[in-house]
């Protein structure tokens, strides 16, 4: 059965570590090796259809001897942020013999609660500060059995270009749909391993650097009023909801990595369609 995926950037492997070539006109090469990463890389991601809804995952794997290995899977009746748990566990669970590996997620949500907030969660006794459960907590607790020192945690712009990150996006979403997609295992670059033809070239950033961005998405406005969620398109309507309110709270966003880090430190879901 015919089906489309995708190739990642062009590497080889060298006694010094994995090199990677950024496209197919550059000569730039970096060594994960220089970064502390000689293992696997992982792209993860999730995808829901009403959020709550039925929903899958997908996660490509890149290997440094150039074997690519996809996977996928799906709920019937789930969560946004709980495909994108899942995707990192499936990766995690492939991985696990492994001691260097790097993980690129979309999902401000997955490392900001793993590497940030974890650990507060679990003082607290699995509560948020808002004293309510935190939610989606057996998988919070499979990623942190899962998760080591070796693991690096690489946060990757959503929709912007990247190949092996839309194809995980791609995967995530026809399994959304109920589609189970055609995955691929095999040398990178092998029939039928095919790049999106007009995608820009991946490179995964250096700690502390930032991939560029063009975002244009207009500013809003997020609450959390007696444990109800609102989005506001602007500061007075957002400003008459929490004012002399004991207890709310709210933040400027514009990006959904934003929107997805207020709802996760709060322990709550976005509000539908947000």
């Amino acid at each position: 059965m015919a089906g489309r995926v995708y190739r990642p950037v062009q590497g080889c492997l060298t006694r010094r570590g994995w090199f990677i070539t950024l496209g197919r006109t550059s000569r730039m090469t970096f060594c994960l090796e220089a970064l502390g990463m000689p293992g696997p890389i992982a792209y993860t991601d999730g995808a829901c259809l009403g959020n709550p809804g039925p929903g899958g995952w997908g996660v490509r794997i890149l290997y440094p001897d150039g074997e690519v290995r996809e996977l996928c899977g799906m709920a019937a009746a789930t969560t946004n942020n709980r495909m994108e748990l899942q995707a990192a566990i499936a990766a995690l669970q492939v991985l696990h013999s492994h001691p260097q590996v790097a993980l690129c997620t979309d999902s401000r949500y997955v490392i900001d609660g793993l590497t940030k907030w974890l650990p507060a969660w679990r003082r607290r006794g699995w509560l948020t500060t808002t004293n309510t459960p935190v939610k989606n907590r057996d998988l919070w607790m499979a990623l942190e059995r899962l998760s080591h020192p070796g693991v690096r945690w690489q946060h990757v712009r959503g929709h912007s270009g990247d190949p092996n990150n839309e194809r995980a996006d791609t995967i995530a979403r026809a399994c959304a749909a109920g589609t189970c997609p055609v995955l691929f295992c095999g040398q990178a670059g092998t029939p039928p391993d095919q790049r999106p033809g007009q995608a820009a070239d991946a490179v995964l950033a250096s700690p502390g650097i930032a991939l560029p961005t063009s975002d244009t998405s207009p500013v809003r406005y997020i609450s959390l009023v007696h444990g109800s969620v609102a989005i506001d398109p602007d500061w007075a309507t957002c400003a008459a909801r929490v004012r002399g309110v004991s207890g709310a709270q709210y933040r400027k966003i514009r990006t959904p990595e934003e929107l997805a880090v207020f709802c996760a430190a709060h322990g709550v879901e976005p509000p539908p369609g947000a």
